[in-house]
């Protein structure tokens, strides 16, 4: 029997500025934004929603995203409530939306390693397994072991091989999403594991520009150079189009300065893939998402 969306825990929030939702802080509205209560309701949904055929965007922490100034048509759901980890042994299970950065100072507490790369990144399981996000010389798929995903109207389960991660790529089945994910870590030193997250937090803070709306990096490194070294270069830094500008700390960060708007955080990007193109013959391709109504201008 079809549970009626009625009778499912769920938030819903009609006609949403997503401004207020995303890291950035720019985007137009959706037209639902609903926050499942727990992975039935969450599980019930997509259901629903694969049922009757409606668009889902699902969103975790909202950072690397950018959402059009024209909004966002369908049901955006949130996975922010879906944090519960479970850890036993070497073994770590949590939902989509736990922050890395609970999973991480959970796993030092209790002596295990190899989740201290994501000090400071500001994502949830769903979002960084479906980017591979990494940081301080790791990624996620290093603790990877397996990852059950939405697909098809139903939950499939897939192994770190299945997957075949690359830089800043998974290569879930496209339409996927992440629903949990299983890690394996290894016993490590507490000690040595807090002072190297000190250690790469402090070397983010002096940086990065943490202390404001942000993108996230917004382009992945090319081959040759980082693409902050090749941002700078060719003058993007400081670089400003309405209330958005380049970082003067760091130039693969777009910064939200004064009420930005989604549609100036575009043009800066266009015009950084633009002039990387014509001035070095480098493409530049996008870490940050774009979504929305007339997406993929940039």
């Amino acid at each position: 029997m079809n549970q009626p969306i009625q009778s499912m825990d769920l938030e819903i929030l009609d006609d949403y500025p997503m401004r207020k939702y995303l890291y950035i802080k720019v985007g137009g509205r959706a037209n639902r934004l609903v926050y499942p209560q727990n992975m039935k309701s969450f599980v019930g949904l997509l259901k629903h929603c694969h049922r009757i055929g409606e668009k889902v965007t699902v969103l975790g922490a909202g950072s690397n995203t950018i959402i059009t100034e024209r909004g966002i048509d369908g049901v955006v759901i949130s996975t922010k409530k879906l944090k519960e980890v479970r850890m036993e042994g070497t073994r770590v299970e949590a939902e989509c939306g736990a922050m890395l950065s609970s999973i991480m100072n959970r796993s030092i507490r209790l002596g295990l390693t190899g989740f201290e790369f994501a000090a400071g990144i500001p994502g949830t399981v769903g979002g960084s397994i479906y980017m591979n996000a990494g940081a301080n010389g790791g990624e996620i798929k290093d603790a990877v072991k397996e990852v059950f995903i939405w697909h098809g109207g139903k939950v499939q389960k897939l192994s770190r091989e299945e997957i075949n991660f690359e830089y800043r790529k998974s290569n879930l089945p496209a339409g996927s999403i992440v629903i949990k994910a299983v890690f394996e870590l290894r016993l490590g030193d507490r000690t040595r594991s807090e002072q190297n997250v000190r250690e790469y937090l402090a070397y983010r803070n002096r940086t990065q520009p943490v202390k404001m709306a942000n993108t996230g990096s917004v382009f992945k490194n090319p081959t040759a150079l980082s693409a902050g070294e090749l941002l700078e270069s060719l003058g993007f830094k400081g670089l400003c189009v309405g209330g958005a500008k380049f970082s003067e700390i760091h130039a693969n960060f777009i910064v939200n300065f004064n009420r930005a708007k989604a549609d100036d955080v575009i043009a800066l990007i266009k015009d950084a893939r633009e002039t990387a193109l014509r001035k070095r013959n480098i493409i530049l391709e996008p870490e940050v998402e774009i979504i929305g109504r007339e997406a993929g201008a940039a």
